[in-house]
């Protein structure tokens, strides 16, 4: 989050908008982007319906307790809203570069 947060100028001169999806309540994830000053939104998947339809929910078994929370991903969508790029694993340090490279190097829509 925090290097999309410094990378934000050019994300968006890359033509890229930028939100942020956890499991926490509105009000949690609202405080977080407070806290962080991401200059974008940070959204929340009470429902979980988002996080399963992209299959990025990891649950894990801890004593008697299962813990769900989001597998870090990032999700590069056209100006039509399709999926082109998937990074499924994430590694934060120069990730946003690597997307903002990708979405150059997609073609123009006309």
């Amino acid at each position: 989050m925090r290097e999309f947060r410094a990378r934000y100028a050019e994300l968006k001169d890359a033509g890229l908008e930028v939100a942020g999806v956890s499991l926490d309540s509105p009000e949690s994830s609202r405080a977080w982007a407070q806290r962080l000053h991401l200059p974008y939104p940070l959204l929340s998947d009470g429902s979980r319906r988002a996080g399963t339809a992209f299959g990025v929910i990891r649950r894990v078994g801890i004593g008697g307790w299962n813990v769900e929370f989001f597998r870090r991903s990032t999700f590069l969508a056209d100006d039509r809203g399709h999926i082109v790029a998937v990074w499924a694993s994430v590694k934060t340090r120069g990730h946003a570069l690597e997307v903002i490279e990708t979405a150059r190097a997609l073609p123009a829509r006309v």
